[in-house]
């Protein structure tokens, strides 16, 4: 674990100034961005379950629920707390970022709910929350492998697949993962600075190498792959 620096030494960063003025800063406005993102797809995500919560709950059978057992769900439900917690952002994530809403007459071809979403002016949503949700639709799920993590600061990852690897500046995230986790995470480009969608889906060792080979043997998009896989773990309580 690293110490953190104090507000009046030298940044690290090596341009002699001190932390405050130079990388607390930077640290600062990310996060403020980060915030600003975030608010976005929570105020997408309010104003979908308040306009079309029979087409969501659709959507959530169809395409979340569709291969489950009565058994598997029984086991969703009496899953812990916490982890019923990530389910719930998971499963929102992925309907605004690649769902598809039926029964939806009015619109005419607006039938994701990114663009029912985007064409809302009532959200009042500003040009990079706009550009941050445009490109939810763009970004899969991927599986990263974290090489390391900086409590409070940063974590670095390594596509699972790919071998590319970046580090993501994000205090939450780096508190919540250790050198050596497998995670499929939705990345997200903010001007150079990579990350997270929120959506977070941690794949125990036991099942790793089982996952990576079902996604090497797929053509399209990873998303749905990783979301059923990891939700039959979580209905198995594993």
């Amino acid at each position: 674990m690293s110490q953190k620096v104090q507000r009046n030494a030298s940044c690290p960063c090596g341009s002699g100034q001190k932390y405050k003025k130079c990388c607390m800063l930077k640290a600062k406005d990310e996060s403020n961005r980060r915030y600003d993102h975030r608010e976005a797809v929570q105020q997408a995500l309010v104003w979908l379950n308040q306009t079309y919560r029979p087409q969501i709950d659709q959507w959530v059978e169809q395409a979340w629920f569709t291969t489950m057992s009565d058994v598997e769900r029984q086991g969703i439900a009496t899953a812990d707390p916490q982890i019923r917690a990530i389910h719930d952002v998971n499963v929102l994530e992925l309907l605004l970022a690649e769902g598809g809403l039926s029964d939806i007459d009015s619109v005419g071809s607006e039938t994701t709910p990114l663009q029912l979403v985007l064409a809302q002016a009532s959200l009042g949503l500003n040009a990079p929350q706009r550009a941050y949700l445009e490109q939810l639709s763009q970004r899969p799920l991927r599986l990263y492998r974290v090489i390391t993590s900086t409590e409070g600061q940063s974590f670095e990852v390594e596509d699972v697949l790919t071998q590319e690897g970046f580090e993501v500046p994000d205090e939450m995230g780096s508190r919540m993962f250790d050198m050596g986790d497998v995670v499929a995470l939705r990345m997200m480009d903010t001007g150079g600075v990579w990350e997270t969608s929120g959506a977070i889906y941690h794949i125990p060792s036991d099942y790793q190498d089982e996952l990576i080979q079902l996604l090497q043997g797929v053509d399209g998009s990873l998303s749905s792959t990783v979301a059923r896989f990891w939700l039959k773990l979580v209905a198995a309580h594993v």
